[in-house]
């Protein structure tokens, strides 16, 4: 008997086959009844994991370092509870002030590290925390001493708590024809449509931690659209709509 699941909803080739990886690792879990834990998965990738695991009845748990973190691995068939997450990921960290998060990814990846093996990589005020799989913490502590030619220490925290600063948001508005993701993309930037088109069209943008290529993609209410290199809005609600049938939408920057 296979697990019991279907992903033809998916519009995201590369997300269907992250979630098929995932989902052989819930397969091992349900025919071996044994624990077994995963890589990194987003928010999207985690919904319709715990999805196919609760309709198999495979217990499941995720973490990540901190109950807010946005990347998060799964433990299915969980010996204990609560989990002792230092069991699975570990959590790592270094001083700076003058490191961002591409520079710190990108360190990692240069390393060998794969991106699915690392979780949320957090800018605190003087220090730079991040999460990564046990397996893979100790190579990272003796291998990254350097970043954007500064010099780096890295430790694995005792605690193994992964702080996350508190984000701050821009809170904007402003009015389209209709919730098609290239007039969004065209507001929020305050580009043209065509230009809006041309993101889209480039994968360039996600919507909800999916790559969305049609630039007549409806948003709903709460949509999460990324943008390369521009950044995250949050699309919040319809706010009214004008005498020309235009919508008032209102929307933050997450910065």
């Amino acid at each position: 008997m296979s697990l019991d699941y279907n992903l033809d909803f998916i519009i995201d080739k590369s997300k269907k086959s992250n979630i098929k990886k995932a989902i052989s690792i819930l397969e091992k879990a349900y025919y071996s009844h044994q624990e077994t834990s995963s890589f990194f998965l987003d928010p999207f990738e985690q919904k319709v994991i715990d999805q196919i695991a609760k309709k198999n009845n495979i217990d499941i748990l995720f973490i990540g370092g901190n109950e807010l973190s946005e990347r998060k691995i799964f433990v299915a068939n969980f010996y204990y509870e609560p989990l002792f997450e230092g069991n699975y990921l570990k959590i790592l960290k270094f001083s700076s002030q003058n490191i961002n998060h591409p520079d710190v990814l990108g360190a990692l990846i240069h390393l060998g590290i794969d991106r699915s093996s690392i979780g949320d990589i957090s800018i605190l005020n003087d220090s730079i925390e991040f999460a990564v799989l046990d397996e893979d913490a100790a190579f990272i502590k003796y291998n990254l001493t350097k970043i954007k030619r500064e010099n780096i220490s890295v430790e694995i925290k005792e605690d193994n708590a992964l702080n996350l600063k508190d984000l701050d948001y821009l809170k904007e508005s402003g009015f389209v024809s209709s919730l098609r993701l290239d007039n969004i993309v065209s507001l929020v930037l305050n580009i043209s449509r065509t230009k809006a088109k041309n993101i889209i069209n480039s994968r360039l943008a996600k919507v909800d931690f999916q790559y969305i290529t049609d630039p007549s993609f409806m948003l709903k209410e709460g949509s999460l659209i990324s943008i390369r290199k521009e950044g995250r809005f949050i699309f919040d609600n319809i706010s009214g709509v004008s005498k020309k049938g235009n919508y008032h939408i209102e929307y933050r920057k997450i910065i």
